[in-house]
């Protein structure tokens, strides 16, 4: 037992002057931490959309070295950073090399997506992600290990970077034997960057996209399979190298889903233009498999081998809700997107059944991203009711061009009956608005969304009649 004053092994006392005495200055006011706001990437885009609509006006930016107009500047611009594709004249045979540089440039942009500005914005100043945000970015889609958003954004653009320089690769042989070479190197460049990132742009030239390769499968095929692989977003392609037993329900739906849609979409198109005895019916079967894979694909892009004013009515009609629900959430795809699509869908066949909740892969969908899915989708029939009736109020035409010209724009795909050259400058500006919400639409409703429920009390129940 130690004795009282018996130093223990190990002590030692330590003797030191004292201090001097210091005087602090605390400040009253608080200062308060700077938080990223909803309304930061959306300015944030405008911004480059005016840069670029700036840049691709003055005479460098076009073939003739003359400016051109502001509107069609700001107009294609947009096109380019919404990765669109509508465009007013032929980017070929108006733009000089400058311009389509910069169209290059803005698609690229465009085609990282919100997400990786938002999480750029959101590592500047030093935020923190609420549920709203961990929903959004799909970070709890990527396990425990995965929360950090650096890794996050490198893997994104690690993705995207690989499938642009693969498609490049298996386009350059094509484009060799079609142009000198220089000529074929930067158009297989731009036309996979373009595919990889759903933007339909092109420089065949004539407006006519690739029309002139209708019986040529090879550069089809590649360029719709890279553009397939750009909606599915690389959240769900890195989850499946996973392995099918621990891929999310997320990706899940997302597969089914797309892979659904290709299909029927090949099938409703190919039956619909070999009744009719269309110009696709007239092709070999490879040939025919080619197109009809690529137009189905290329839903969410806009590039198309045939003439969409030539299509019979029936194909139009099916590649409307096609060109609407789009691609996978974080990917280069516009639309209500495809995981809305099908939760509205789970939520439906759940009513049917008298279940109170969406449910599927034994898993049980939250409330709120049902009717976060419900609101996105409604507010898209909003939207596109309302584009339709101003255009029909500013332009002169049958219903079909313009509900398909509008949702081409809403929907961000490059799809037109050849109408927008001849647009009015008030039809432009608003094809351009529609681009501009269809593109941060989604982004804008998720972070508008609270991390927690406002009320803290709830009403009595009524009934209101359904049916």
């Amino acid at each position: 037992m130690q004795r009282l004053g018996q130093r223990l092994p190990g002590n030692v006392v330590v003797r030191r002057r004292r201090q001097r005495p210091e005087t602090v200055q605390v400040s009253l006011t608080r200062r308060r931490r700077f938080r990223p706001q909803p309304w930061m990437v959306p300015a944030a885009f405008a911004g480059l959309i005016a840069l670029g609509a700036l840049l691709l006006a003055l005479p460098i930016a076009s073939e003739s070295r003359e400016w051109t107009n502001g509107w069609d500047a700001l107009f294609t611009s947009t096109s380019a950073l919404c990765v669109t594709g509508l465009v007013r004249f032929d980017t070929a045979e108006h733009f000089s090399l400058f311009g389509e540089a910069v169209i290059l440039v803005l698609i690229q942009l465009g085609g990282l997506g919100v997400t990786i500005y938002a999480g750029m914005l959101i590592l500047l100043v030093g935020g923190q992600f609420g549920l709203r945000g961990r929903d959004f970015f799909g970070i709890e889609l990527m396990g425990d290990g995965e929360r950090d958003m650096r890794r996050l954004m490198r893997r994104a653009a690690l993705f995207m970077l690989t499938l642009e320089a693969t498609t490049f690769l298996l386009l350059l042989p094509w484009s060799l034997a079609q142009w000198d070479p220089l000529t074929a190197v930067w158009r297989a460049f731009f036309h996979a960057l373009s595919a990889a990132n759903c933007a339909g742009f092109d420089l065949m030239g004539g407006s006519r996209s690739f029309t002139g390769q209708v019986e040529d499968p090879y550069p089809i095929i590649v360029m719709g399979v890279s553009t397939f692989i750009g909606a599915l977003s690389f959240v769900t392609v890195f989850n499946l190298r996973a392995g099918v037993r621990r891929w999310t329900l997320d990706t899940r739906l997302v597969v089914i889903g797309m892979v659904s849609l290709q299909v029927v979409g090949m099938m409703m198109f190919a039956v619909s233009e070999w009744v009719e005895h269309d110009p696709i019916s007239e092709l070999s079967p490879i040939h025919a498999f080619a197109n009809v894979f690529f137009m189905a694909a290329n839903r969410t892009t806009g590039m198309t081998t045939v003439d969409i004013a030539e299509l019979h009515t029936a194909s139009v009609m099916l590649l409307l809700p096609l060109m609407f629900i789009g691609g996978a959430s974080t990917s280069s795809a516009s639309g209500i997107k495809v995981g809305s699509f099908m939760i509205t869908i789970l939520a439906m066949i759940s009513a049917l059944r008298g279940r109170h909740s969406a449910q599927a892969f034994g898993r049980e969908i939250p409330q709120a991203i049902v009717l976060r899915a419900v609101a996105v989708a409604s507010l898209g029939v909003i939207l596109l009711g309302l584009g339709v009736w101003l255009m029909l109020m500013l332009e002169d035409r049958p219903l079909l061009p313009v509900l398909f010209e509008t949702l081409s724009a809403l929907a961000n795909i490059g799809w037109t009956f050849g109408i927008t050259p001849d647009l009015s400058t008030p039809s432009v500006v608003l094809a351009t608005v529609l681009m501009f919400i269809g593109r941060l639409g989604p982004m804008i409703v998720a972070f508008s969304i609270p991390d927690r429920p406002q009320e803290r009390y709830r009403y009595a129940h009524g009934r209101v009649r359904i049916g």
